[in-house]
């Protein structure tokens, strides 16, 4: 045992006690300042139950970016695609994208369309049209900072290792408008 909980030479209970409650409130202090953040994200986090997410939660103007690498579909090499693309909110979009692919093609205004499809668990597929080649994604949605989700993508065919996302333009009052 520690000195100062002797007097006497003997152990002092009450010292004691009040050693044993001051390590009890910190580790329940060190405790609670562990839990806090994750109780905060677990509440700021989508529910994930059934009926959050559906295809309306993309509607509008979307910034959609591309970038990976075309394994098995020639040129092979670094692809890095960016456009604007609008959703109708009811599973399709058509949009132009530039970019380019390899070194070898520049893509300049290229016309694609496509659709989605979202289930309630906010996970769901998304089907991009070159004009020469149709690219397959997994997708899950997101929320915005404005409250409306955007979708992270991720290759699920053989063309190539790519990821992407689908991103709201305009906050969602400018959006509302028709921009």
């Amino acid at each position: 045992m520690h000195a100062r909980l002797k007097t006497n030479g003997r152990i002092n209970m009450t010292k004691v006690a009040s050693l044993t409650k001051r390590k009890s409130i910190l580790t329940f202090v060190r405790m609670l300042g562990a839990l806090l953040p994750v109780a905060m994200a677990l509440h700021s986090a989508p529910a994930f139950a059934g009926d959050v997410c559906n295809n309306a939660d993309l509607d509008g103007a979307y910034a959609y970016s591309v970038g990976g690498t075309a394994v098995n579909v020639p040129p092979l090499g670094p692809v890095a695609i960016l456009g604007k693309v609008t959703v109708d909110g009811r599973g399709h979009f058509a949009g132009t994208v530039n970019g380019g692919i390899a070194g070898a093609f520049n893509l300049t205004d290229l016309p694609i369309t496509g659709s989605y499809s979202i289930a309630d668990d906010c996970t769901g597929s998304w089907t991009t049209n070159y004009p020469s080649i149709t690219i397959q994604w997994s997708l899950v949605l997101v929320d915005d900072l404005d409250g409306r989700k955007h979708a992270e993508l991720v290759e699920t065919d053989l063309a190539g290792v790519s990821t992407g996302t689908v991103k709201p333009m305009f906050a969602s009052a400018q959006n509302n408008q028709g921009n």
